[in-house]
């Protein structure tokens, strides 16, 4: 045996556990990471603490792609979840060579102080400028995805809806490719004031009527390009609402609830919107062959060190608080953007 994991476990819909599990060595070709940081998600996570996720009561068929009743559910309780740690390598198993002891490391994989797991799943994150930055590879791999979704152009009016962690990533890279204007939408005025110093022209209450102040701002053509992030259903309405005619909306959020806000025979049908999935599995085709999963990564990397990440890094808990910490993200404590739990081995 080598050690003993702490491990954040999900017991009930919002009921959360720290559980000890016993860990061994790496296999060939895997490694052992004992965790720094790992990083708590205000969009998917959430949906599947709360208990939302299809995937408590039905099972995706990885053939067809498609959700069904049918059969045993692809969650159930307790369940082990999170994907985005970092830590540093304590072991390596044989074959491994990308990665060594010492090295720090983000990973794909649950909130847990030691886990093991295959070294091809692992990026290496010596070069960045703070640790726990390395918790938003995962982030970063999703806003990238989406601003590629979007194509937009240089000149473009691009509006962010929603401005948590991933808004405020997607917001950041957005500044650096002339679209203009570049609005963005959240209810939170402290977000509001950190989308202006990530480049920002306009902020936006969602009560300010964002449809009609885009016009204003537009000519009364309305935005090119909106980009959804907040998981919300009304949001997604007048994200639609927002668009002007032929414009696009990209759907960056693992949406949960109801749908009872949205309405698809007003502007959606009359002005031709189109709303596109961004799902960050995979990249747009439409992009063409040059493009990977693996480019976009290198991209990202490059991002880690030279955007301003430490505004979002908003609530720090030790691994043993993870029930609270849960909870503030649940509740959107004060202020939260990021939310990140710590393992005492920094």
């Amino acid at each position: 045996m080598t050690g003993i994991a702490k491990v954040v476990t999900i017991t009930g819909p919002r009921t959360i556990e720290v559980r000890e599990e016993e860990v061994g060595e790496p296999a060939g070709g895997e490694v052992l990471i004992r965790s720094l940081y790992s990083g708590i998600s205000a969009g998917t996570e959430m949906n599947v603490y709360r208990g939302d996720a299809p995937q408590w009561s039905e099972h995706r068929d990885e053939a067809t792609g498609l959700f069904t009743a049918a059969g045993v559910p692809d969650f159930s309780y307790p369940l082990v979840y999170g994907y985005a740690a970092v830590g540093r390598v304590e072991r390596v198993g044989t074959g491994v060579e990308a990665v060594a002891p010492g090295d720090i490391v983000f990973s794909p994989t649950p909130h847990r102080s030691l886990t093991k797991t295959p070294a091809r799943n692992v990026v290496e994150l010596n070069r960045v400028r703070e640790p726990f930055h390395g918790v938003l590879n995962a982030n970063l791999n999703t806003a990238l995805n989406g601003v590629l979704d979007a194509h937009s152009a240089f000149g473009d009016a691009v509006v962010v809806s929603g401005l948590g962690v991933v808004g405020l990533l997607v917001l950041q890279i957005l500044s650096r490719s002339g679209v203009q204007p570049l609005i963005g939408v959240d209810r939170l005025e402290r977000r509001r004031t950190l989308a202006h110093q990530f480049g920002a022209d306009v902020t936006l209450d969602p009560q300010d009527g964002v449809a009609e102040r885009v016009r204003e701002l537009t000519a009364n053509r309305g935005a090119d390009v909106v980009i959804e992030v907040s998981g919300a259903s009304s949001a997604l309405h007048e994200a639609i609402r927002t668009a002007g005619r032929d414009g696009r909306v990209i759907a960056l959020s693992w949406y949960g609830g109801s749908f009872e806000h949205l309405r698809l025979s007003d502007e959606f049908h009359h002005n031709r919107i189109q709303v596109i999935s961004s799902q960050v599995g995979s990249i747009n085709p439409r992009l063409g062959p040059l493009w990977s999963a693996s480019r976009r990564q290198e991209l990202v990397e490059q991002l880690l060190r030279e955007l301003d990440l430490d505004p979002l890094f908003t609530h720090f808990f030790a691994v043993e608080r993870a029930a609270d910490a849960y909870q503030a993200v649940d509740e959107m404590a004060p202020n939260l953007v990021q939310c990140v739990l710590e393992y005492g081995n920094a």
